[in-house]
């Protein structure tokens, strides 16, 4: 595509080429974004391997069981406070202070060299492994959305823009490296100032300016980090449109904003909007007890259509050029109804194919999340515990449960899809991820009343759990194409196949969570009321 004059440059037009790009050829962009939201699981598989050395070696020298006990005794303690009447005279706390210390007194007695440096190097690891996931996912995503502006095939070029990661990875750097300097470093010494002897001894005139000090430098430090994201927000851009690396693509986003100042403030005022025309949009479902949307709105729908318009802004493409390169006209296009029901029946079929193709994998993951619960069951089934579930069992969801039932459904798709994608990096997040949700479900299944377990999740769990697990098969599979990509076995084009596919696979995916979510919202606490009689 040639790069347009000045002149035919505008916001509206950037804006409307990124809304028709993500309206007509969603399956070829949005794979890309899924991939960066799996990415993000990765950093996740170092701090649960710390998690595991931890809770290893609090298990090996006797200090788990005390944590557990204390935390089911306060549970049972704020139950019975509950079923008794809730707060004491005057509205004190209903749990009893001997609970509260119980758990006080185990969590500290946890804290041990061993446990304190498994978590800090899991932390520091997980830093590490976050900010090389933001690289690669940055390359792919801005490689994918330029090719679909440019008319070219947008996941194979995002999978072979991966090769850049390195620039994406120093753009992400410098971010961050001024966050650091300009916010972090200011408040930790103000905070640790507020905490001098001469500061806390002194006069109250002496704390307050100490404060109004700290406040002012933040305050300065935010407002700097602001300015250098508007100065470098077509960076990325400029990295895929002009093929330049790091120090070329600041200077490139520096000279856009200064020869397009009215463009570029115009942009970041529509991007402002946006995050809060988002920020409402999820509260709003926040308080109908659907928060957890925002968990797929924001990262797939704001930030590539942001993302998008960035790169057509700083390239110069508007509506009209996407239009003529798009393969059908409106006219030719069906409805968005007939598109949601084809797009449903392609996921459905090729998540059912998914499964037959790939048994191996589906098994495999069955293996890892049984092997998870396995562990987590034995560890804390010894302690002879037995929790009870809630007071009111019928509405542990409330009158109306649609709020639980969408927060629901999106966190387990949530879950999925981080399992899936996460599993390009070699199959680690995706082991990491079955093996922790294993542990987790297993571990409560060993101090609850085992009927009051059973009851409670055994109504929508014997549909939930194998859609996760195949969701985690999905990540194998991605995991084995991730490894044959890096030794050279695999081209671009076969990886990006792959890719699209798995966002397929996740449409049939999520068909199961829904109904899974529905029975767990709607029907589990009534089936759980009726045996426990709650």
């Amino acid at each position: 595509m040639s790069r347009p004059s000045d002149e035919s440059r505008s916001v509206s037009g950037a804006f409307g080429a990124a809304g028709r790009l993500l309206r007509d050829r969603p399956a070829v962009v949005l794979p890309a974004y899924l991939l960066a939201l799996g990415l993000t699981t990765a950093a996740r598989v170092p701090v649960v391997v710390a998690l595991a050395v931890a809770l290893g070696s609090l298990a090996a020298t006797g200090r788990l069981e005390p944590v557990v006990r204390a935390v089911v005794e306060l549970q049972e303690a704020a139950r019975e406070a509950e079923g008794t009447g809730g707060a004491g005279a005057g509205g004190a706390d209903p749990v009893p202070e001997s609970a509260v210390t119980a758990l006080g007194d185990a969590a500290a007695n946890a804290a041990t060299p061993t446990v304190v440096a498994a978590v800090a190097v899991g932390v520091v690891a997980a830093v590490v492994v976050g900010l090389l996931a933001r690289g690669v996912a940055n390359a792919v995503t801005f490689g994918t959305v330029w090719a679909a502006l440019d008319g070219r095939a947008p996941l194979v070029d995002g999978v072979r823009t991966t090769g850049r990661w390195r620039t994406f990875l120093a753009l992400t750097l410098v971010r961050v490296a001024v966050t650091l300097v300009a916010v972090v470093l200011p408040l930790f010494v103000g905070l640790n100032f507020l905490a001098t002897p001469a500061v806390v001894a002194g006069d109250a005139a002496t704390g307050v300016a100490a404060v109004l000090a700290t406040v002012a430098l933040v305050a300065a430090g935010v407002l700097l980090v602001v300015l250098v994201s508007f100065l470098l927000a077509f960076a990325e851009s400029a990295a895929v449109v002009d093929d330049h690396g790091a120090l070329d693509a600041i200077r490139a986003s520096l000279g856009f904003v200064r020869r397009h100042p009215a463009y570029a403030v115009g942009f970041a005022l529509v991007a402002v909007g946006a995050y809060v025309a988002a920020a409402v949009a999820v509260a709003v479902a926040g308080a109908a007890g659907a928060g957890s949307l925002g968990g797929i709105v924001l990262p797939l729908v704001v930030v590539p259509l942001l993302d998008a318009a960035a790169t057509a802004l700083y390239a110069g493409v508007d509506r009209s050029a996407v239009a003529g390169s798009a393969a059908a006209t409106d006219a030719e296009r069906p409805s968005a109804t007939g598109r949601l029901r084809r797009g449903l029946a392609l996921g459905w079929a090729e998540s059912v194919g998914f499964v037959r193709g790939h048994p191996l994998a589906v098994v495999a993951s069955l293996g890892l999340l049984a092997a998870g619960i396995v562990a987590g069951y034995a560890t804390t089934a010894p302690y002879g515990l037995a929790a009870a579930g809630p007071t009111d069992v019928a509405g542990v969801f409330g009158t109306v449960a649609v709020g639980p039932f969408v927060t629901i459904a999106a966190n387990n798709w949530l879950v999925s899809a981080g399992l899936a994608y996460g599993g390009v990096a070699f199959g680690l997040p995706a082991v990491s991820g079955l093996l922790f949700n294993g542990v987790l479900v297993g571990g409560l299944a060993g101090v609850f009343d085992r009927t009051t377990f059973l009851a409670l999740v055994a109504p929508h769990g014997v549909l939930e759990l194998p859609v996760i697990a195949v969701a985690g098969g999905l990540g194998l599979h991605l995991g084995g194409v991730g490894w044959r990509a890096v030794r050279g076995r695999a081209d671009a084009e076969t990886v990006a196949a792959e890719l699209e596919r798995a966002a397929w696979v996740l449409v049939g995916i999520g068909i199961l969570l829904v109904v899974a979510a529905a029975i767990e919202a709607f029907l589990t606490p009534r089936i759980a009321a009726a045996m426990l009689g709650g």
